[in-house]
């Protein structure tokens, strides 16, 4: 019985070879030798911490972090809030979900320059379908400039959010009885209050793993904001990817590199470090 229980254990962890090997290979080893060149002087080759001090002590790289960091939260939060509605409709209505998720499904395996793309040709200030519409049901009287600024990015973004935050909590939702929200009914709670006591606290484990996925899919992201920025970068990727390419700063670009990534796996582990005492303690707070 022991050896058969060794076999099926060694069994499993053959099993994650392939995964551990190609993480290994495609994040851990970059990440690595990232930080590594990142301690280094540019010119000497000397061992330095002195492009992360540049990096912190830099007011335009930090207020660069900071509006990249405010635009991941408040675009969480409106998609989120956006999602959850429509994954809960999802989750209660089987023949709509089969119509419905293939939909939403397809945005999930585009590239996001395809949605940049889209952005542009929806929100073009003289070309846009918005922008034309708008005009011509006289709701304005002048094309609306928020493509290449932060509304736009944020449009995108949201688009985005919305996407993972449905495929994520209608899972999730799918897994709540429904005969629970009944017996708050019963007892009587109406719908929505049944929904925001019931419903919402036992679905909150997808709704902090959605948050994580968006947030630190935003503070990394560079297609859209390549695609859409203005003449101020809104968003860290663009000015670590100026100071790598455009300034030929490369061990500075490494250092804002390792200091995003350690946000963003932070961010990662604190949702699954939330997630593992939320189960430990059976979902009370």
């Amino acid at each position: 019985m022991r050896r058969r229980l060794r076999r099926e254990v060694l069994f499993f962890r053959l099993c994650t070879l392939p995964a551990v090997l190609v993480t290994t290979l495609v994040a851990l080893v970059p990440l690595g030798l990232l930080f590594f060149n990142s301690l280094k002087n540019q010119h000497s080759g000397a061992p330095s911490l002195e492009y992360y001090i540049a990096s912190f002590g830099n007011a335009f790289f930090m207020r660069t972090l900071a509006t990249t960091i405010m635009m991941a939260a408040g675009v969480t939060i409106a998609a989120l809030v956006l999602a959850l509605p429509l994954a809960y409709l999802l989750a209660r209505r089987t023949a709509l979900r089969n119509v419905i998720m293939p939909i939403i499904t397809i945005p999930r395996m585009l590239p996001f320059v395809v949605i940049g793309y889209a952005m542009i040709l929806l929100l073009a200030p003289m070309t846009g379908i918005a922008n034309r519409v708008l005009m011509g049901l006289g709701i304005l009287s002048q094309p609306a400039f928020i493509l290449f600024d932060w509304p736009g990015q944020a449009i995108a973004f949201v688009y985005t959010g919305i996407v993972v935050a449905t495929a994520v909590l209608s899972g999730v939702l799918m897994s709540v009885d429904p005969q629970l929200e009944d017996a708050a009914i019963s007892m009587g709670a109406t719908r929505l209050r049944a929904f925001f006591v019931v419903t919402i606290p036992l679905a909150i484990p997808g709704i902090i793993a959605a948050s994580a996925l968006i947030f630190t899919s935003i503070v990394t992201s560079y297609a859209i904001p390549v695609m859409l920025n203005g003449r101020v970068p809104y968003m860290v990727s663009l000015l670590i990817a100026s100071n790598l390419l455009t300034l030929q700063q490369p061990h500075l670009a490494y250092a804002q590199a390792v200091i995003v990534s350690v946000l963003a796996i932070g961010v990662t582990g604190l949702s699954q470090y939330i997630l593992l005492r939320y189960g430990q303690n059976g979902g009370r707070k």
